[in-house]
């Protein structure tokens, strides 16, 4: 006998449950990971991240694997051996991302309303 652990039910006997929850995952995924979100070139390198700022001093930024393995700042700390991950972000993107809050590219905070209707 195999036994399985799961944190959650797999819905497999209830087919229609099992849809609505893979629908909400996917609508809660897209939300979190790209809803509202700017995508921001660097002024320096031109690696792109996307952005959100949720208030003047709580900013999301996603790197992708692209834009970090670009970026000059965390391959001169890979070149010494360090861990790019220990940096709060690159001084030149962050910049970037100023430079496009202050150019209204970037929404200074949340909306009141959520683009995604989600609250």
């Amino acid at each position: 006998m195999t036994v399985s652990w799961s944190k959650a039910p797999d819905f497999t006997g209830d087919p229609e449950r099992k849809a609505a929850v893979e629908k909400a995952t996917t609508r809660d995924k897209e939300h979190y990971l790209r809803g509202g979100l700017t995508e921001i070139e660097c002024r320096t390198c031109h690696a792109c991240v996307m952005v959100k700022k949720y208030s003047p001093h709580h900013t999301s930024v996603q790197w992708t694997s692209q834009a970090r393995d670009n970026c000059p700042e965390f391959k001169a700390i890979r070149a010494e051996g360090g861990n790019p991950a220990m940096l709060p972000t690159c001084p030149r993107m962050s910049a970037s991302i100023d430079h496009g809050v202050s150019e209204g590219i970037v929404p200074k905070e949340s909306p009141d309303v959520d683009p995604d209707g989600y609250y």
